[in-house]
């Protein structure tokens, strides 16, 4: 009842949001809607970052406070840095295992108690992963604030990996693995992401023969190493957001959290004594606070940072990854990109989505849509990491078209890199217009804006301002500068292409061409 309860609030609040977005969902399907909506100009945004506390706990905890009254829930969004990156080719998947081992139990809750707890008290929480760190999100009424906060402190200091559940999580990831390995979409990330980052920890995901491989070496007691090795108060940091009062959700904190990471016959003592959180943000770091984190474990984590090497052997290699019963060829062609720190990130974006965005207007949808009729839909992403990226195009066309789109891919982005169709004002004008329109509406609530905020800060080094910097940036942006950087960082001649896709029908047109490609036969 509770769930349901918090439930009907979420959706109010979301129906506001999807009222207002609902001609923008129509610009997939409408030419017209589309020039329409970017004609008329709209207001430069801007978004409010809403008023905040940000405390550190003794241990190294960071958590951001944000009171919102207008509904009784709390919301909680959180990162462990780290992530995927973490792991090795021996244990390539742990993290995944990992998190759906604390996503099921703990010490003190086996996996039925656990359900039956977030049911009775509607309590929403779950950890998740991405390459650079982990994630987790939950939610409660506020009446059940202090059940929701007791949870995420047992779920993060208190897991559980010799469990009964381990051998039936095993086994549902080895069927989700071998799954996997039938469906196209899989394989094609799979060949894409191998080769282009090659041994690095960013590929291990969407390699499904290596975790397949490496499933077999996870243990509970590898498990339980992976953990302390790599989750810590030291470099957790979360945001609560919701109908609560900041002081006493302070000393809530202090109560579940500060004892975190401390030695045994520390937190002994500290458990006897009645101490009150003390605000950390403008103390000046001291000796007296030095000696004061000694009572704590070795809580500070070593975060991996292997640089993605460039393999030029990738250089317009092709691949082709034979399905005998595939009734389409999926397509995934790309190379290594810049990282989080890339200084034309915005004008690049921007560019890019006049080359590729997806929409009617985009050179490829123009081009291999509404010209040839080889496509539905084909899009061109820039994907950054903190250690290196990948820029790719995905689209899937019938098997007989394939060389002809690939062809057709590059074509389009030579054009505009050596300045024979190059950007225009009015090409630029209208994404630069649209995103003034939408971009706002992914940051109409205060846990939004203040998970922008903590990624921003705590994750990337930016300022807390950096979403309006965003704005500003892209605005200010010119056709002839939009360009400039296109030209300079797109790189036709160095796509790596995977397709997927029954051979039969799609290698002859390559023989064709006299080009040279790779097969690849699914064991």
């Amino acid at each position: 009842m509770k769930k349901l309860i918090i439930g009907i609030m979420l959706l109010v609040v979301l129906f506001q949001v999807v009222y207002s977005e609902a001609a923008f969902a129509e610009v997939e399907y409408s030419q017209e809607l589309f020039e329409s909506l970017a004609v008329n100009k709209n207001k430069v945004p801007h978004i409010e970052i809403p008023d905040y506390k940000r405390i550190e706990l003794e241990n190294g905890l960071i958590v951001y406070l944000v009171e919102d009254h207008q509904l009784p829930i709390i919301e909680i969004k959180g990162y462990i840095n780290g992530g995927r990156r973490q792991e090795t080719k021996e244990l390539a998947g742990i993290s995944s295992f990992m998190v759906e081992m604390m996503n099921t139990g703990t010490k003190h809750f086996n996996e039925k108690e656990m359900a039956n707890y977030k049911d009775i008290n509607g309590i929403d929480f779950a950890f998740g992963v991405s390459n650079d760190y982990l994630s987790f999100a939950g939610s409660a009424l506020s009446t059940d604030t202090d059940e929701l906060i007791s949870l995420m402190a047992e779920m993060l200091e208190e897991p559980k990996f010799n469990a009964n559940h381990f051998t039936r999580v095993k086994q549902e990831l080895y069927r989700g693995l071998v799954q996997a390995k039938t469906q196209e979409s899989s394989l094609l990330d799979m060949y894409f992401y191998k080769n282009i980052y090659k041994n690095h920890p960013y590929s291990f995901d969407d390699d499904i023969d290596l975790n397949i491989a490496a499933l077999s070496n996870i243990t509970p007691e590898r498990l339980e190493s992976f953990y302390d090795k790599n989750i810590s108060p030291a470099n957790t940091i979360f945001a609560i957001v919701g109908d609560l009062d900041t002081k006493q959700m302070e000393q809530m904190l202090y109560n579940y959290f500060n004892q975190w990471g401390m030695i045994e016959e520390d937190k002994e003592q500290e458990s006897t004594e009645n101490k009150q959180l003390k605000d950390k943000e403008s103390e000046v770091k001291s000796q007296e606070e030095a000696k004061e984190k000694s009572k704590y474990q070795d809580i500070e984590v070593e975060i991996k940072k292997p640089i993605v090497e460039i393999d030029r052997e990738n250089y317009g290699k092709i691949i082709l990854v034979n399905k005998p019963d595939a009734t389409q060829a999926k397509i995934k062609m790309g190379y290594n990109f810049f990282d989080n720190s890339f200084k034309d990130r915005i004008d690049f974006t921007m560019a890019n989505i006049v080359y590729g965005g997806g929409d009617f207007e985009s050179r490829l949808m123009n081009k291999l849509r509404t010209e040839k009729g080889f496509v539905y839909g084909i899009a061109a992403n820039d994907q950054y990491n903190e250690l290196g990226g990948a820029y790719y195009i995905s689209t899937e066309v019938k098997p007989e078209n394939t060389y002809q789109a690939i062809e057709g891919i590059k074509e389009e982005m030579s054009l505009i890199k050596n300045g024979e169709k190059k950007i225009k004002e009015d090409e630029l004008f209208k994404i630069i217009n649209l995103y003034n329109a939408f971009f706002p509406k992914s940051y109409k609530s205060k846990l939004s804006v203040i998970n922008r905020v903590i990624r921003d800060v705590e994750l990337q080094g930016r300022d807390i301002d950096y979403i309006n910097k965003v704005i500003e940036e892209y605005n200010q942006l010119s056709a002839s500068k939009a360009q400039e950087v296109f030209a300079e960082y797109s790189y036709p001649q160095r796509f790596l292409t995977v397709i997927v896709g029954r051979k039969e029908e799609i290698l002859p047109q390559f023989e064709e061409q006299e080009v040279d490609i790779e097969v690849v036969e699914i064991n």
